[in-house]
């Protein structure tokens, strides 16, 4: 099996953006690419987002430039959300959503420093 890897480099004002496939399906979908912000003076690892084989979003992450700040998002392989994670400072922190497969809206957590403060439930 042969390994291709993709960069795409972008130039904006402020830096460049640089992406990384490292993978793919047989079928030229990549299975993950990483995006990287590069400075003068650094590479930040801004996003990383995976990909089912049907081309549809599996999991993506968005980054803060120091890592701690993040949104991770799961999809299902029919498109629609399946979960939704905000952190600050490395702890859970905002909201947790989570969807059922045909896209209802199942759970709603709130947090604040890791700690959970309510919880919501939705019933069809």
């Amino acid at each position: 099996m042969r390994v291709f890897i993709t960069l795409i480099t972008m130039s904006f004002l402020q830096g460049n953006i640089l992406r990384l496939a490292p993978e793919f399906y047989d079928n030229r979908i990549p299975k993950s690419i990483y995006t990287y912000k590069e400075t003068s003076n650094k590479i930040i690892l801004k996003e990383s987002t995976s990909y089912y084989k049907n081309g549809q979003m599996s999991y993506k992450v968005e980054y803060d430039s120091n890592g701690l700040n993040s949104r991770k998002t799961w999809w299902y392989n029919n498109g629609n959300k399946s979960k939704l994670v905000t952190f600050k400072d490395g702890k859970i922190d905002g909201i947790w959503t989570t969807w059922k497969y045909d896209g209802e809206k199942e759970l709603e957590r709130f947090y604040k420093n890791g700690l959970m403060l309510k919880e919501r439930l939705y019933n069809k």
